[in-house]
């Protein structure tokens, strides 16, 4: 036992003195010479978590970040040493808002004058990829690819035919009959409640779509419609509607900007500059909480569904960051469906401590909604983007009854209990009505609670959270309008915001800290010793299979969304 010890203590010195070599090496930063270009690759995609820090980049175990990409293209933005970007795109694996966010960093880079040409060179279809590039003074297709506007499209599933097959009895009952998480468990198809609203979001995201192209393009909106109707079109057809300048590779793109006489940068080699060399992230502290993921009870984690936000986990970050002397202004980084009404509840109260003592601005990601939108509801201020999908202020409540399944499968269960309703969370009893009448009660007292904070949280009465309640998602463009959301932006803004909740001037630097605060170096290697680093597995695409896993779920009142509302 000793001799293993002693072994990983030696191992131990050994990767920390090699680190620290490294490291030394590595904050020197890279040669950048004069008039660069730097080659940004965008793909993917890109976790709501703090930036890598050095030590993240050289164990190279870390997941990319919405961060890294806005922080390095901020960089090359004060850097005078760069004087104009590639932006190399291919497919994206994320939704409208972060794509947004992107897009508007890229806008502000241009708009300092640098030069930005994209390359697009998606594998399928890619309306996003191309609505990214629009920020772009010159867009040029890989030869290989087909035109990137297909339309938009939204596909949802519904499992209500599911369940007689496998012999379970799935009770459902939600609040407001536009809270589709609960349609998509029970029923075959779409309601005319869950069509309406599917229908606004399409053209809400279709509008903000055909508007940024428009206007990017210097094209009028029925012209791109058009074109977007005869898709598949070819690259040539492409270029000649004026919605590109042509089809180059890398190399031709580096010939048109002076070939060997202009220097390219690679990210990977970029990322090592150091911001605050160039004045950047210096001054006055502003923290940065991130709660991306379904909202559990207990630490945060991840799990077959994905990321999870453990409410005890934001409590905690919260309250440190609000305790921290020189922090000025808490952010609060939004990415979640939602989930356990009372975790909700819990988290909800932690941003109420917080906001005593500092301002607490909530900005929202690509999802924000149910459980969600309940954490951001007593926000100072609240910054979405057009694209985010936020609301769905209901709850929904499924109960599986698995008997049946069972006995198929030769499993007898007997249920003994004292009390009338002492089995009425069971998953092997059928749901009696007066067990649903029990049930129903409970989901009234969550959705009456929901309703409240979010009175408070907005000053609206009762009546007017009910009438844009009900369950109902809405992007960010239109909650803007309905009153649930402050202002349009993505985190840049919310920084912005945050600066002029602390009373700092929009002009001065800040420092983004992170809470709660990262694991230093050593515990990261100590982790990777013991093999207790476990990678995320991506799920994306079984969306379905966690939409089948939500009965099952830890308790049965959940503030949630349904997760495969996906417009692309």
């Amino acid at each position: 036992m000793m001799r293993r010890r002693t072994r990983r203590i030696l191992i131990l010195l050994v990767v920390f003195v090699i680190a620290a070599l490294i490291v030394r090496y590595a904050l020197r930063g890279p040669t950048i010479a004069a008039d660069s270009y730097l080659v940004l690759e965008i793909g993917g995609s890109y976790a709501e978590a703090p930036p890598q820090d050095i030590f993240g980049r050289l164990l190279r175990r870390e997941t990319r970040t919405v961060l890294d990409l806005l922080n390095l293209i901020r960089t090359a933005r004060a850097d005078n040493r760069i004087k104009g970007m590639i932006a190399k795109i291919s497919s994206l694996e994320i939704g409208w808002a972060k794509t947004q966010d992107l897009r508007d960093a890229l806008l502000d880079f241009k708009q300092s004058g640098k030069t930005l040409v994209a390359l697009l060179q998606p594998e399928s279809g890619s309306n996003q990829e191309y609505y990214l590039a629009t920020a772009s003074d010159r867009i040029y297709l890989s030869p290989d690819v087909t035109t990137p506007l297909t339309g938009l499209s939204a596909q949802f599933v519904f499992l209500g035919g599911l369940w007689g097959k496998l012999d379970i009895e799935m009770d459902v009952e939600k609040i407001g009959q536009y809270k589709t998480a609960g349609d998509t468990l029970a029923a075959r198809e779409m309601t005319p409640a869950h069509r309406e609203m599917a229908d606004s979001l399409l053209d809400s995201v279709d509008g903000q779509f055909i508007s940024g192209l428009a206007t990017a393009r210097r094209l009028e909106a029925a012209s791109l419609r058009n074109l977007i109707d005869q898709a598949p079109v070819s690259p040539a057809n492409f270029e000649s509607a004026h919605l590109s300048d042509g089809t180059k590779h890398l190399q031709d793109i580096h010939d048109e900007l002076g070939g060997e006489q202009t220097p390219l940068v690679p990210m990977e080699d970029y990322a090592h500059v150091d911001p605050k060399s160039l004045g950047l992230d210096t001054g006055p502290r502003i923290a940065v909480v991130f709660a991306a993921g379904l909202i559990t009870s207990g630490e945060s984690g991840s799990s077959f569904q994905g990321e999870t936000v453990g409410a005890d986990s934001l409590t905690d970050a919260l309250k440190e960051a609000a305790e921290d002397a020189e922090t000025r202004a808490i952010i609060l980084r939004i990415d979640s469906p939602g989930g356990s009404a009372l975790a909700s509840d819990a988290v909800w109260r932690a941003t109420q401590h917080a906001r005593k003592s500092k301002p607490l601005i909530v900005s929202m990601s690509d999802v924000a909604g149910s459980g969600g939108y309940y954490i951001a509801a007593g926000a100072n201020r609240i910054v979405a983007q057009p694209g985010t999908l936020t609301g769905s202020i209901g709850v929904v409540m499924a109960r599986p009854n698995l008997r049946g399944l069972l006995g198929r499968m030769g499993i007898n269960t007997e249920t003994l209990r004292r009390g009338k309703f002492a089995d009425l969370d069971s998953t092997l009893t059928p749901l009696t009505p007066a067990g649903r009448e029990k049930l129903v009660a409970q989901i009234d007292h969550i959705y009456d609670v929901f309703v409240a904070r979010v009175t408070s949280g907005r000053t609206m009465t009762a009546e007017r959270v009910d009438e844009i309640g009900r369950g109902r998602v809405w992007t960010g463009a239109q909650a803007r309008e309905n009153g649930l959301v402050d202002q349009l932006g993505g985190f840049m803004a919310a920084v912005q915001a945050a600066k002029e909740a602390a009373g700092i001037a929009a002009a001065e630097e800040v420092e983004l800290t992170y809470f709660p605060e990262p694991k230093t170096f050593l515990e990261r290697i100590s982790q990777i010793v013991d093999a207790r680093v476990i990678d995320t597995i991506p799920v994306t695409w079984l969306q379905p299979l966690r939409l089948l896993l939500l009965p099952f779920q830890d308790g049965s009142l959940l503030a949630l969304m349904p997760e495969v509302i996906e417009i692309d």
